[in-house]
């Protein structure tokens, strides 16, 4: 198979599907960030995975000429664009027929939910997703999708969608999120310089966690694929 994958990034997704192809296949990934497709191609694939052409495009604009595809795939990207549907649009001229397209989509909801209130922990929820929303990004474009996907007149939609949970007995990753987007909470006004500092933030979210013995739902990933006649 011929995959494109969109807004690939470092290229992290574009390596897994190079291996599910294998070595007779052939994948295009396509961002606009130059530092992170400098990355990707840094990255080494392996001997049974399909050769991996990464090129700079905003797909926010006209597609280039990059040929036709058998499958396209993306993670976290349609969300952020200015417009999905003519996005999606644009995309079914690049496929060849009865070929994929997929996507996974986070969505928000009103979440984090557990045995017990977490006030910290949906705090912290509601900073990610504001400031999403605060640099553009749809924060229920992962409700949209599969009715996107029809108004292109695909068929065999499927939809499945999975909680992301933190289990009691592994270290949680939510520290490492709010440092990571501790700088894009500040530059979109969803906190205050001087409001609060990190490391005391993150021993919050920590001593919450370990109030709780069971699990939390923290976030909802949505995978949404179609065939594209």
């Amino acid at each position: 198979m011929r995959v494109l994958d969109i807004g690939c990034g470092t290229g992290e997704l574009s390596r897994t599907i190079a291996r599910l192809v294998g070595e007779n296949g052939e994948v295009v990934g396509i961002d606009r960030d130059t530092g992170a497709l400098n990355k990707a191609g840094e990255a080494s694939g392996t001997v049974e995975s399909a050769p991996i052409a990464y090129r700079n495009t905003d797909l926010s604009g006209e597609l280039p000429d990059i040929g036709t595809f058998d499958a396209i795939v993306g993670r976290r990207v349609l969300m952020y664009l200015p417009d999905a549907e003519q996005t999606l649009r644009r995309l079914t001229r690049l496929t060849r027929p009865n070929a994929v397209m997929a996507f996974q989509e986070h969505g928000r909801a009103n979440l984090p939910a557990s045995a017990i209130e977490l006030p910290v922990h949906r705090r912290l929820y509601d900073w990610v997703w504001d400031t999403v929303a605060a640099e553009g990004g749809d924060v229920c474009l992962a409700f949209k999708l599969s009715g996107l996907l029809r108004t292109l007149k695909a068929s065999a939609i499927q939809e499945r969608v999975e909680g992301i949970v933190l289990s009691p007995n592994t270290p949680s990753f939510l520290p490492t999120l709010a440092k990571l987007m501790w700088p894009r909470f500040v530059e979109s006004g969803i906190i205050g310089v001087g409001d609060m500092q990190i490391d005391s933030f993150s021993a919050q979210i920590e001593k919450e966690r370990d109030a709780i013995s069971g699990p939390i739902v923290w976030d909802l990933a949505f995978l949404v694929s179609a065939r594209i006649n």
